[in-house]
């Protein structure tokens, strides 16, 4: 996969086309009505499990116990102030600690560890967020250290407590200088003279604007990719110490002349650049519906795009008002009932270890998401990952199948004697986590406890184990 080459041009264009939407993980249905009836003031327990599913990877015990009965905004004003931080037995593999720069498996193992031990998980959900709207991929950088310091650059921006002044404005201009991004989209080839046009276009194309706003009318021509271009150049990588590598401007391999972008006269430099897209009247409506998209189902309408985009330009492009705003909407807990958003990858796996205390100890989780199709680190082009209905097919439903098997199986089986099936049932949903259920999957999973042979220890062990991962894995569990 050569990203920023013309071969893959056409690939990312594709990818692309939808760019102006957000990429949603939803299934196509319409949200269920009377979202707006709700009583925000005093959370259910649905709707304590829906705020940490959509923030999160799933609800524990202790957020349903917490955070039933109060309200949302409380909630959420937890979720955006609260600082990283991670708790429990750090990671391993094969029983030796976990080294992100030995090789890739590793890397991605130490940030699934990260997600299943954070003690706020909306962080590392809200940075898995950057990673896939500024997509980066390892195939294209190296040294790992790169990918690794990137890592931390967008952590700073999902971690809002510490952060909260943080702004769009100020990520993508250090996105821009970012020395894996300089090295995956090419931008330290682009000099003056030689001008590289990649991260000029994604910058407008991906990142900022959209291909076309609202009305259909393009957001930016060949000539601003030029021009623009031209502003960028200039920035080259220091990676003969990897673990200290770093981006720095040489002024002669700028375009040190005159630039006309978006119709607009000046000797533009980089963070001009950024600004110069950042002012562009379709860049507000653009970013809102990225986050919106992420966190809710419900397509975004005209009258909560306007709010959205109001709160986001007046807090002068800060990002905790917005998302703020986007958690503690109405339309997140719409279809209660019937969840309506399929969990990519990523939130699946890590929800199903945190759910049966599973910590990393080998490399299956890699190995899962894989086959499940989305690895951290390794986005499929530089548009991220494709989401919704995407993610299910017969091998991606039988991977994840496989892996919660697999954490199930780990687990501690005891035999009981005697059992019931409604008991063996109860325990196991008890042991995963008591997650949502359909009334129809329920009595279905019931039914197959009483029909399960249950005569020895082996048989009752293997239908406790079946239960657990039909519970976690089946239909239900891949919505949220």
């Amino acid at each position: 996969m050569s990203l920023g080459h013309a071969a893959a041009r056409k690939r990312r264009r594709r990818a692309a086309a939808g760019a102006g939407r957000p990429r949603r993980h939803r299934l196509s249905m319409p949200p269920a009505p009377g979202a707006s009836d709700l009583d925000l003031s005093a959370m259910s327990p649905a709707m304590v499990d829906r705020l940490f599913w959509r923030a999160g990877f799933g609800p524990t015990e202790q957020d349903r116990a917490q955070w039933t009965g109060r309200p949302v905004a409380e909630a959420v004003r937890w979720l955006v102030s609260t600082p990283a931080g991670v708790a429990g037995t750090p990671g391993t593999r094969e029983g030796k600690p976990l080294d992100p720069t030995a090789d890739d498996t590793d890397l991605v193992l130490s940030w699934i560890d990260r997600m299943v031990r954070s003690t706020n998980p909306f962080v590392e959900r809200l940075t898995f967020f950057w990673h896939r709207h500024w997509a980066t991929s390892r195939a294209e950088v190296s040294p790992p250290q790169l990918m690794l310091r990137q890592n931390d650059l967008l952590r700073r921006y999902a971690d809002l407590g510490p952060n909260a002044s943080a702004s769009f404005r100020d990520l993508a201009r250090e996105v821009t200088t970012d020395p894996a991004m300089l090295r995956f989209l090419t931008g330290e080839r682009n000099v003056r003279g030689a001008p590289n046009e990649n991260y000029a276009r994604e910058l407008m194309e991906l990142f900022g604007l959209g291909v076309t706003d609202a009305a259909g009318r393009p957001n930016y021509s060949e000539n601003d990719v030029q021009q623009l271009s031209k502003a960028l150049s200039g920035w080259q990588i220091d990676d003969r110490d990897p673990d200290q590598a770093k981006s720095y401007f040489t002024p002669d391999r700028w375009y040190n002349g005159p630039k006309i972008v978006f119709g607009s006269f000046g000797n533009y430099r980089y963070e001009d650049a950024v600004d110069l897209v950042l002012a562009r009247p379709a860049h507000a409506p653009f970013l809102v519906a990225k986050p919106w998209g992420e966190f809710v189902a419900a397509p975004l309408d005209g009258a909560t795009l306007q709010q959205l985009v109001a709160a986001y330009t007046g807090s002068g492009l800060r990002l905790r008002p917005l998302v703020e705003q986007i958690l503690g909407h109405p339309a997140l807990f719409a279809s209660l009932d019937e969840p309506d958003m399929v969990k990519p990858p990523v939130v699946f796996a890590v929800g199903a270890m945190r759910a049966l205390g599973a910590g990393v100890t080998d490399t299956s989780a890699v190995d899962h998401l894989d086959a499940m199709g989305q690895v951290p680190f390794f986005p499929p082009t530089v548009a991220g990952w494709e989401g919704g209905l995407s993610w299910l097919n017969t091998n991606t439903a039988l991977a994840r199948f496989g892996f919660v098997a697999g954490l199930a199986a780990q687990q501690k089986l005891d035999d009981v004697l005697g059992e019931t099936p409604g008991a063996a049932y109860d325990r196991a949903y008890a042991a995963v986590g008591r997650p949502w259920v359909a009334r129809g999957s329920e009595q279905a999973i019931r039914d197959y406890a009483a029909r399960a042979a249950s005569s020895t220890t082996r048989l009752r062990r293997e239908r406790q184990l079946m239960l657990r991962a039909l519970l976690l894995a089946g239909p239900d569990g891949q919505v949220m």
